[in-house]
């Protein structure tokens, strides 16, 4: 069986949900959507290595939900605002009322908020469709190329190869590249020039920070996801309450 709904009232409805996407900036990036433009599901996260120590590592990857922030610990193993990936670890995290869309020009449709104490080397890639189903996905490129460093980047989706206008992304997966020994040189590969550690992974450190630490990630060109039904109904409900009341004071 379908059900009709009315066009008047679908539109009261669009209303509604527009009201709640008021356009924010967020360390210095306008957002037209607002916070509606930030990931907010964790699909799936496989920390990697290179914790140590006797504090519990920074792996709570609901931290990296939501809009972008993040300040520096007060004390050892805060994890304020942030998930750190780990040597190797990944990261999957989707948008579940919004989509990722391509802009149609060269500014930046997407942030990724990252950081870490050593320019965190890692990769990622934007995904249409589920995992569940099988997600078609396209990989993101830097000013270096695919290997990505330095801390929160913006990228242009429009520039991606398979990427056309129209196609809708839910998903974005990171990568972080394991820092690993050169023996020949001495130093650490995907780092900054540091010298070889001596504990059994050759890493200069452990802690409960390792790999690249994200702290969010928005889309700034974005579109709302459809409203299903069922909660359509409950906006419609809300949207006609509010009309009668108004009714009802001015009459």
């Amino acid at each position: 069986m379908t059900h009709a709904v009315p066009a008047a009232l679908l539109g009261a409805a669009l209303v509604l949900a527009a009201e709640g996407a008021a356009a924010s900036t967020v360390y210095g990036i306008d957002f037209p959507g607002g916070d509606m433009s930030f990931a907010d599901r964790v699909l799936r996260f496989s920390p990697g290595f290179g914790f140590g120590g006797d504090v519990a590592p920074c792996n709570d990857a609901s931290l990296a939900l939501g809009v972008a922030w993040a300040a520096p610990d007060r004390y050892l193993g805060e994890c304020s605002g942030y998930v750190s990936l780990g040597e190797g670890g990944e990261l999957v995290l989707g948008f579940v009322d919004n989509f990722l869309v391509p802009s149609g020009d060269d500014a930046p449709d997407l942030q990724i908020f990252a950081g870490g104490d050593h320019d965190e080397h890692f990769m990622a890639w934007i995904g249409a469709g589920t995992e569940e189903s099988g997600a078609s996905w396209h990989q993101l490129t830097g000013p270096a190329g695919p290997v990505l460093f330095g801390g929160s980047l913006g990228f242009d989706i429009d520039s991606l190869a398979g990427v056309a206008p129209g196609m809708r992304f839910s998903l974005v997966a990171i990568y972080d590249m394991p820092r690993y020994c050169n023996r020949e040189t001495g130093r650490m590969v995907y780092s900054v020039g540091e010298a070889c550690g001596t504990d059994n992974q050759n890493l200069p450190y452990d802690g409960p920070w390792a790999g690249v630490d994200i702290y969010g990630l928005g889309a700034i060109s974005t579109v709302p996801a459809p409203v299903p039904l069922p909660a359509t109904g409950l906006m419609l409900a809300a949207a006609l309450g509010g009309l009668a009341a108004l009714r009802r004071r001015n009459g």
